[in-house]
C-alpha cells in the first residue's frame, strides 16, 4: 500500500502559536512546574507558526575585512548549544553533551527552560534506573504554551534509540492511536508497533542528520528493499509499494549516486534522503500489519471484517439511484474502493484513478460541448416550430439541453477540483477522502458524483432522441415510419446486448438480493 496514510489529525497542540510562550512563561512563574507529555518526530513544529522576517532590521553596507558571518538571531545561546542548519535550510539546536536536540522557533525566555527540563528527564531516568549517557540515545524536546487554567508549561519529548532504531519515553503516550498510529485500527501486536516506532525514527533522523550511521550498509539494505519492490510492482498489479515503476527506477539511479559519497560523514544531505525513503517504506508495513497472520498482501484486499449489515432503506435508495445514473456509481465505486482501501490510500494507483478521471471529465466536455451545439442546431430545423412550447419535441429538446449544459458544469468543476486535489500528497489526498465520504451513504457518495457528468450526458442524448424521433413519427410517410421504426428496433437490441454482454447492468441479481436481504432482518425482528 503506497504512502497509506489516515487522514492527517488535528492536533490543538500542532497548530498553537509559540508567540505567547515567552509571555506565558513569564506570567506563571515562578510557581512553574514541568509537565512532561510524550510526542511523536512527525509532530515537531517545524513547519507550523514559522517567524517572519523582521523588516526594521537591514544592512546598508558590508564591513572591510568582514571573514567571519556568525548567526546573530539567538546570539544569547550559552557553549553547550550550537545551532545546527538542516539541508532544506531549517535552523535547529543540538546539544552535544547531553545528545539533544530543540527547534530554533522560540525565545530566549523559553530557551532558558530548556535546560532544566532536559536535566529533569535525565534525573527520571536515572531514578527508573535507566542509563541514557550512551552514543546510540538523543533527546528531542520542545516548550508548548499552558493551558489558561493550567499553572504547567507542557514540555513535549521523545528519547531516541538508534541501535534499535525507535522512539521510546519514560511516560505513557496516551495519544499513541492518533499520534503515532495514525488512526489504524486493531494496533495491538508489539511487533506491529516497531514499524510504526521505526518509521517515526526515520523521520527524526530525517529531521536531526547528526547521528554517524553506517550509510553503507543503510544503502544496501534500501537497495534491497527497493529492487523487491520494483520486481513487484513489475509482476502484479496488487503491489503495495509505497512508489510506481518509475519513481522505483529513479530512486535506485539516486542510491547509485549516493554510493560515491556513503563514507563520507561531513554532509548530512545523505542521510536524510536514506531517512526519507526509509520512512516511506517502513510506513508501508505499519499499515499493511506486515508480519502479522493478517497482514495485506493485496493491495485492494481490506484486513477488517466487512459489516455485513443490510439497511433495505439505504439499498433502495442506492438501487433507484444507480439506475437513474445508468449504473455509473457502480464502476467509480469498484475504482475507488481500490485506491481507498480501510481508509489508507495507495498512492500509484491514486494517480492512476485521477489520471483516469480527468481523461473521462475531459471527454465528457468535448461530447457535451457537440451535443449542445446538435440540440440548438436541431431548434433552427424548418419543420421544428419553436413557437409550439407545449409539443413533446420541444420540451424534449429543452430538457436536453439542460441536462448536456449540467454535464458540462459539472466536468469542468470535478475536473478543476481534481487538479487542486487530485495530486496531493498522500497525507492531503486521505484527509480530502475522508471529508468526502464522511457521509450517510459514506463511499458511495463519492462514486455518485464521479458519475454526475456521464449520467447527465446520458439523459441528455436520451432526451435528443426523444426529440427526433418525435419530429419524425408525427407526420412522415409509412415508409418513412417503418424504416425509421426498424432502425429503431436494431439500435436498441444491439444496444442492450452489449449491456447484457459486458455484462454492465446486473438488475434481477440486485433485486434479488434485496428482496432477501428484506425478508431476512423482518424475519430476525423480534
Amino acid at each position: 500500500m503506497p504512502v497509506p496514510c489516515i487522514p492527517k489529525r488535528h492536533d490543538p497542540l500542532q497548530t498553537s502559536s509559540l508567540a505567547n510562550l515567552g509571555n506565558t512563561i513569564s506570567s506563571n512563574a515562578p510557581g512553574i512546574t514541568p509537565h512532561f507529555v510524550p510526542f511523536a518526530a512527525n509532530d515537531v513544529s517545524r513547519y507550523d507558526n514559522r517567524p517572519l522576517v523582521d523588516n526594521s532590521r537591514k544592512c546598508d553596507r558590508i564591513p572591510a575585512f568582514m571573514r567571519k558571518f556568525p548567526n546573530e538571531s539567538y546570539s544569547w545561546l550559552n557553549g553547550d548549544w550550537q545551532s545546527c542548519i538542516h539541508p532544506e535550510g531549517a535552523l535547529y539546536f543540538y546539544n552535544d553533551r547531553r545528545k539533544t536536540f530543540t527547534e530554533a522557533n522560540m525565545d530566549e525566555t523559553t530557551f532558558c527552560l530548556i535546560d532544566g527540563y532536559v536535566d529533569g528527564l535525565y534525573d527520571l531516568a536515572r531514578a527508573e534506573s535507566v542509563n541514557l549517557q550512551i552514543d546510540d540515545i538523543e533527546l528531542v524536546v520542545q516548550l508548548w504554551p499552558a493551558e489558561p487554567e493550567d499553572e504547567q508549561v507542557s514540555c513535549q519529548y521523545y528519547f531516541v534509540d538508534h541501535a534499535f532504531r525507535t522512539l521510546f519515553w519514560l511516560h505513557d503516550h496516551d495519544q499513541a492511536t492518533v499520534n503515532i498510529f495514525s488512526g489504524l485500527q486493531a494496533v495491538a501486536d508489539p511487533s506491529h508497533i516497531r514499524y510504526a516506532l521505526e518509521s517515526e525514527y526515520w523521520t527524526h533522523c530525517e529531521r536531526y542528520p547528526n547521528h554517524q550511521m553506517d550509510r553503507v550498509k543503510l544503502l544496501k539494505e534500501l537497495r534491497e528493499v527497493v529492487m523487491h519492490a520494483s520486481a513487484e510492482i513489475i509482476t502484479s498489479d496488487m503491489s503495495l509499494s509505497p512508489f510506481d515503476a518509475d519513481e522505483l527506477s529513479r530512486i535506485l539511479e539516486l542510491i547509485n549516486h549516493l554510493k560515491e559519497n556513503a563514507e563520507e560523514n561531513d554532509f548530512p544531505h545523505s542521510t536524510c534522503i536514506i531517512a526519507r525513503f526509509m520512512h516511506y517504506f517502513y510506513r508501508a508495513k505499519f499499515f499493511n500489519f506486515c508480519g502479522l497472520p493478517c497482514a495485506r498482501l493485496d493491495a485492494d484486499r481490506s484486513v477488517y471484517k466487512e459489516d455485513a449489515a443490510v439497511r433495505p432503506l439505504t439499498s433502495s435508495l442506492s438501487l433507484a439511484l444507480d439506475a437513474m445514473l445508468f449504473w455509473a456509481p457502480q464502476a467509480h465505486l469498484k475504482d475507488i474502493r481500490r485506491v481507498w482501501v480501510d481508509e489508507c490510500i495507495n498512492t500509484p494507483r491514486w494517480k492512476d484513478f485521477n489520471s483516469k478521471l480527468m481523461a473521462e471529465w475531459t471527454g465528457i466536455t468535448i461530447y457535451s460541448t457537440v451535443m449542445l451545439a446538435v440540440d440548438v442546431s436541431f431548434l433552427a430545423v424548418p419543420n421544428v416550430n419553436i413557437s409550439q412550447s407545449q409539443s413533446i419535441g420541444i420540451v424534449s429538446t429543452y430538457l436536453s439541453i439542460i441536462f448536456i449544459t449540467g454535464s458540462l458544469i459539472a466536468s469542468v468543476l470535478l475536473a478543476r477540483q481534481n487538479q487542486r486535489y487530485g495530486f496531493e500528497s498522500a497525507d492531503k489526498a486521505a484527509e480530502f477522502l475522508s471529508n468526502l465520504t464522511g457521509t450517510f451513504f459514506g463511499v458511495k457518495a463519492l462514486a455518485t458524483v464521479h458519475s454526475l457528468p456521464y449520467a447527465m450526458l446520458m439523459w441528455g442524448m436520451i432526451y435528443f432522441a426523444i426529440a427526433l424521433l418525435y419530429n419524425v413519427f408525427k407526420s412522415t410517410t409509412t415508409a418513412m415510419l417503418a424504416s425509421v421504426a426498424s432502425g429503431c428496433v436494431v439500435v436498441t437490441m444491439f444496444i442492450l446486448w452489449f449491456i447484457w454482454a459486458a455484462r454492465e447492468v446486473h438488475v434481477f441479481r440486485r433485486l434479488a438480493k434485496l428482496i432477501l436481504s428484506s425478508v431476512f432482518v423482518k424475519d430476525t425482528q423480534p
